[in-house]
């Protein structure tokens, strides 16, 4: 059953039929009541949009989707025989979200939406932002890695980025309940496969880029062009394109938004040349404070929310939201709101007087951020514990061993969501990593496949004062292997952990 509910609307066929068309066959006239891309989801009435995919092709359930009562379909190669109307085009993903788009009426064009990518700081982002269209509109919805928060409703997230035709129909039902703001994570895969290919934003943001995703983008450059294509091909020439100029990719995106005529604003920690940048900046273990800087004033801001990490993405989603009209005064009021973002330097409450943090940190320099940040909170010892993905990006698993041993005092390396390969070839091309560190400068070693025995391994071992980390997951909920997942969420296991040993 799908997480969606079905539209009650009806719209005639001709209406909404994508405007890249190579050949109909049988081209005639339907009354369709749903658009869908599974065809485990067809009903009666609903247009079959055939994709094709990493695992399977879509082509091969039309047949099927025909039988459970598809009034039309969409395919990149038309069969042989239907007995209903079948479009063939030459991006089946890209007809997908124009239709989508046509049969919902163009939610995105009634509604204020705010997109936000890059590879580090997405969901925290969009957590202070929704906080700040909460303030400002009285409800905002918010679409990302943790969940899909319809404000009168929460979805589990199957994706970073929903498909081009769950989007369309989550903003349908938000502007039925009268939401007309929200927020949205915007993933690489989600540009470079089209699912925002129609979306209007009000305003988008770009954190940073780095190492990440290598088993999908071939080259940081094509990273880089998948994260551009949002500001300068999708994102219209009057909203908002708020970039973070304080790596070389948001320098060359500046540039490229600058040379292709945007609405070009930028934001910085500490270049003045920047439109926004931050000063009289201040951390503690728990509040980040600071002032946003523009055109010669200064505001101060804060948020509950520790380490600089944290400063970039507050940054950004004051500028970002400021940019369109927001003022400053509700913008301090909704960043001070938020006190948590599940996963993210999420803090562990025990009675053993240790900080035990969960953090999502799962590439190179998201692992260095939240090492650092935890150093800068303790004069005693960093015990980190992590791992890297199974079928995810092999560069980064050295690097990401190098960076813990340099950086922690007790480093756990253990398992993560191993998927289809073996665990302990995962940790042997970490320890790679930390092998190219000399022994006098690097920290105490542990390889611990189990990711329970891990965490229960680095609690245990911990002092008062000390910090355990458990990096990777965050607030994912499970852990996945070749042919099944289990149920696991590092917060729940810590908990278990701590109680235990304080009995």
């Amino acid at each position: 059953m799908s997480l969606f509910k079905k539209g009650t609307t009806m719209k005639n066929l001709q209406s909404i039929l994508p405007s890249d068309i190579l050949e109909i066959q049988n081209n005639r006239d339907a009354a369709v009541y749903d658009v869908t891309c599974d065809s485990r989801n067809v009903t009666r009435g609903a247009f079959f949009v055939a994709l094709s995919g990493a695992k399977a092709d879509g082509s091969e359930f039309i047949n099927e989707a025909i039988r459970k009562g598809a009034c039309a379909v969409i395919c990149e190669k038309v069969p042989q025989q239907t007995d209903v109307p079948c479009i063939r085009v030459p991006n089946a993903r890209k007809a997908l979200s124009e239709v989508a788009s046509k049969f919902f009426d163009h939610p995105d064009r009634k509604a204020t939406i705010f997109g936000i990518t890059g590879t580090k700081g997405k969901t925290t982002s969009s957590y202070l932002i929704q906080s700040i269209l909460k303030s400002h509109f009285g409800m905002a919805f918010r679409f990302g890695t943790v969940e899909y928060d319809l404000w009168f409703d929460k979805r589990p997230a199957k994706n970073t980025t929903p498909e081009s035709v769950e989007i369309f129909r989550l903003l349908d039902e938000c502007l039925k309940r009268d939401v007309r703001s929200g927020v949205m994570e915007v993933s690489s895969h989600a540009l470079k496969t089209w699912r925002v290919e129609n979306l209007a934003l009000s305003a988008a943001g770009f954190s940073n880029l780095s190492l990440e995703h290598t088993e999908f983008h071939p080259t940081m450059q094509d990273y880089f062009e998948a994260k551009k294509r949002l500001f300068t091909e999708l994102l219209p020439d009057s909203s908002p394109a708020v970039v973070f100029i304080d790596d070389e990719w948001g320098e060359k995106l500046a540039e490229d938004c600058k040379s292709a005529g945007k609405n070009i604003v930028t934001v910085s920690v500490s270049n003045q040349s920047a439109n926004f940048f931050a000063h009289n900046i201040s951390f503690s273990p728990t509040k980040t404070q600071f002032s946003i800087m523009h055109r010669g004033k200064s505001f101060p801001l804060s948020i509950n929310l520790p380490g600089p990490f944290n400063l970039k993405n507050a940054l950004l989603s004051a500028t970002l939201t400021h940019s369109t009209g927001i003022d400053l005064e509700t913008i301090a009021y909704g960043l001070e709101k938020v006190t948590n973002v599940p996963g993210r330097f999420e803090t562990i409450s025990n009675t053993k007087n240790l900080m035990v943090v969960v953090d999502y940190a799962h590439s190179p320099d998201s692992l260095k951020n939240v090492i650092e940040a935890a150093r800068a909170m303790t004069e005693k010892r960093i015990i980190t514990v992590f791992g890297c993905g199974g079928d995810r990006s092999h560069e980064k698993r050295p690097i990401m061993g190098k960076i813990a041993a340099s950086l922690a005092d007790v480093v756990i390396v253990t398992s993560d969501n191993p998927r289809s390969e073996d665990p302990e070839k995962i940790i042997s091309e970490i320890s790679a990593g930390i092998d190219k560190i000399h022994p006098v400068d690097r920290a105490v070693v542990h390889k611990i496949p189990d990711r329970k025995s891990a965490i229960e391994t680095a609690i245990n071992m911990a002092h008062p004062g000390d910090i355990v980390l458990i990096a990777g997951k965050g607030h994912e909920s499970g852990q996945i292997f070749s042919d099944h997942t289990i149920p696991f969420d590092d917060r729940k296991v810590a908990r278990e952990v701590l109680e235990k040993s304080s009995q």
